[in-house]
């Protein structure tokens, strides 16, 4: 049977550690939808951050959807509409700002077309880089967002992340949402945000079925996309723990591991 849905990570799954999808994976994709199987993106990055890819791989015209922010944007390509979104108070905002300069974090969310960040960090620049979209610095974050967003990010040092998530971010879970992207990620999104959430409500409002779908990740905030879906897939550079959850594990993302897989699960060569 055709899976409803094929949807991917960006980073370190889609993308090679070029930050591209590499020619072999973006003619497979192109090919499988002109074939008639739907694609779609899944990833932490803001909505601006992921739409150059998506019309690389021609979504707009093959009427696909992006997951943006951890599945807190839900967007039709073609006309770059929202189907569904959720955000993060400007209560819970400043929560997350408080909890970042206690603990030394640099701090930064999403605001008129921009990456703002308050504080410093060798890290600081890796959003802007991956995402493409400009960043601008500020002395007090929380007096120049007066607005709900769609995510916060705290940026640290990778045994610091891991130590925030595991220990002191948790006083937030009531609240909202916490996961890791990249291992110097913490993201902060609205209560029932993730990616898995997303999928199931894309499947509910264009009436498919979320076990006839095919997921394919590496991080944290892939877990529950790769439980939800019938197929779960996890590259070769993934976590372990991913790789314990997943279905199946495919090569990484630098050996073209998205076309090896589906090429036996589609039954389609390039």
């Amino acid at each position: 049977m055709k899976p409803d849905l094929i949807i991917f990570d960006m980073d370190d799954t889609l993308l090679t550690s070029q930050n591209r999808v590499s020619q072999k994976t973006k003619d497979y994709l192109l090919k499988v939808q002109q074939l008639g199987y739907k694609l779609t993106l899944a990833s932490g990055r803001p909505t601006e951050g992921m739409m150059a890819v998506a019309k690389e791989l021609k979504l707009d015209q093959y009427g696909s959807y992006i997951m943006s922010y951890n599945g807190g944007q839900i967007i039709d390509v073609a006309n770059q509409s929202i189907i569904a979104k959720q955000s993060v108070s400007k209560e819970n905002f400043d929560r997350i700002v408080d909890f970042c300069r206690q603990h030394n974090m640099l701090v930064l969310t999403y605001y008129e077309g921009r990456i703002v960040c308050e504080g410093t960090h060798h890290y600081m620049g890796v959003e802007s880089e991956l995402t493409g979209m400009p960043m601008i610095q500020v002395d007090d974050i929380k007096a120049y967002v007066q607005t709900d967003v769609p995510k916060v990010m705290a940026v640290d040092d990778e045994d610091k992340i891991a130590s925030m998530y595991a220990s002191e971010a948790q006083q937030f879970t009531d609240e909202l949402a916490i996961t890791i992207s990249k291992p110097f990620f913490l993201e902060f999104m609205c209560k029932g945000v993730s990616k898995g959430t997303a999928i199931r409500r894309l499947a509910e409002q264009r009436g498919m079925s979320v076990k006839n779908m095919i997921a394919f990740g590496d991080s944290a905030n892939d877990f529950d996309m790769i439980e939800t879906v019938g197929t779960g897939i996890a590259m070769g550079n993934a976590r372990e723990d991913l790789k314990e959850k997943a279905d199946l594990v495919t090569k990484s993302h630098d050996e073209e591991g998205i076309p090896f897989i589906l090429t036996q699960l589609l039954g389609v060569e390039l």
